[in-house]
């Protein structure tokens, strides 16, 4: 296996790090066990580096000072990047020297790497990487709550207004890779683990069609153009589905069709976007040297590039590869897009957090409403105490003076 392009991944807190670390794990090959990738760790937490096992690939950075972590503070996260700039930057630019393009990774939400993001993107665009510098940003799930969300949003809304001054942007949202079962029944931790490889796994693939298996046909998605795609300022859609060679009908195209445009809605790692608004997208697609023959024609790439021209309209090519591997009976399909705005998986997010923010309102407001009737129950039951004492007091006038009542009201206790 050969790649096109050699990654570097950058990352920041413990969301950030760990989807670094699994990336920087990816083998060429299970006979080729080189790790082409490199990651530069970045936390304040030193126990969630600790845990990260060490590769010859890897380089870990504790942020000396708050070893204990920011507690979901972002301007605390920020000031822990500042204060280890220096240090970091010479870092960066060594370690990074020989990279063709580099991933910031960051699990949006927590404190030191949504609190860093801006700052590291910043330290990227003005020490010789402009232009060839990405995002790789994983959204929270709905549930985490509204600290969780607003941090998130927080660094959503600066990278939205800078995003077409970036590279590609790829969302990873949680939420949707829960909901469609990696495996629901495992731990949160192998979980996450589970999330972080297929991300590094879908990566990877990517870069190494383009580079390793023969290309079948007049056109080939090269190196030069996936860098490319990887450069486009927006947002970075990729789908992928599998089919077997035996399901393929020509003279059906809903046998084929029908599968591959599910897995361009649905995505591998987010959903939701609005496709005409890309401003590139290629196709590439893999089969056995047999099945290649028999389904590479021109009716099967025209089939694909009508759907794409339909998700697509104003792009000026939609281009379709095709490549022969050594699966056998398998044929699998990458579609990428370039160039898009925030999935609806961001608006969705923005709207949990205006309801959460309203509930918390709503409890905000009764527990005032509570406070001001126990300050007046207390207060009444003051004035009631005060009104007790003035009766059984002996100076308490009679409202209605009667000549038979003893002046004590309980003298006739005196008399048992």
């Amino acid at each position: 296996m050969n790649i096109s392009l050699k990654y570097g991944f950058w990352g920041l807190g413990m969301g950030g790090t760990s989807i670094a670390h699994a990336c920087a794990g990816i083998k060429l090959s299970a006979k080729n066990v080189q790790r082409p990738y490199t990651a530069l760790l970045v936390n304040s937490n030193e126990m969630d580096l600790l845990k990260l096992p060490d590769y010859p690939n890897t380089k870990k950075m504790i942020l000396l000072g708050y070893e204990r972590g920011v507690g979901r503070d972002i301007q605390l996260g920020q000031e822990a990047f500042n204060t280890h700039k220096v240090i970091i930057s010479e870092t960066v630019q060594s370690y990074f020297s020989d990279r063709d393009y580099i991933f910031i990774s960051c699990g949006l939400g927590g404190g030191t790497g949504t609190g860093a993001i801006i700052e590291a993107i910043r330290l990227l665009h003005t020490t010789g990487f402009a232009g060839r510098f990405g995002l790789l940003l994983t959204l929270p799930r709905r549930n985490e709550g509204r600290k969780v969300l607003d941090n998130a949003l927080q660094r959503l809304q600066v990278i939205k207004r800078a995003m077409q001054g970036l590279g590609a942007i790829v969302v990873v949202d949680n939420e949707k890779l829960f909901q469609t079962g990696l495996n629901q029944n495992q731990s949160v931790e192998d979980f996450m683990k589970s999330s972080n490889r297929h991300v590094a796994r879908l990566l990877h693939d990517l870069n190494t069609v383009t580079a390793s298996y023969k290309p079948y046909g007049s056109y080939h998605f090269d190196a030069s153009e996936w860098l490319n795609m990887l450069k486009t300022g927006g947002c970075l859609h990729i789908g992928k589905c599998t089919l077997s060679a035996q399901s393929v009908d020509l003279s059906s195209p809903v046998t084929y069709m029908d599968v591959m445009k599910q897995s361009v809605l649905h995505g591998e790692l987010s959903t939701g976007y609005d496709l005409q608004g890309a401003t590139s997208s290629a196709v590439s697609i893999v089969a056995d040297s047999s099945a290649a023959k028999k389904l590479f024609t021109h009716s099967f790439v025209e089939q694909i590039q009508s759907f794409l021209h339909e998700c697509t309209p104003i792009l000026d090519e939609n281009p379709v590869a095709t490549y022969v591997w050594d699966k056998p009976g398998q044929v699998t399909i990458y579609t990428v897009f370039a160039g898009l705005n925030f999935p609806n998986s961001v608006t969705e997010l923005t709207e949990e957090l205006a309801e959460l923010e309203r509930k918390a309102q709503e409890r905000s407001q009764q527990t005032d409403e509570i406070a001001v009737a126990l300050a007046g129950f207390k207060s009444q039951g003051k004035k009631e105490k005060v009104d007790l004492e003035a009766l059984l007091s002996d100076e308490a006038p009679s409202s209605a003076p009667d000549t038979d009542t003893p002046k004590d009201p309980f003298s006739f206790l005196d008399r048992m």
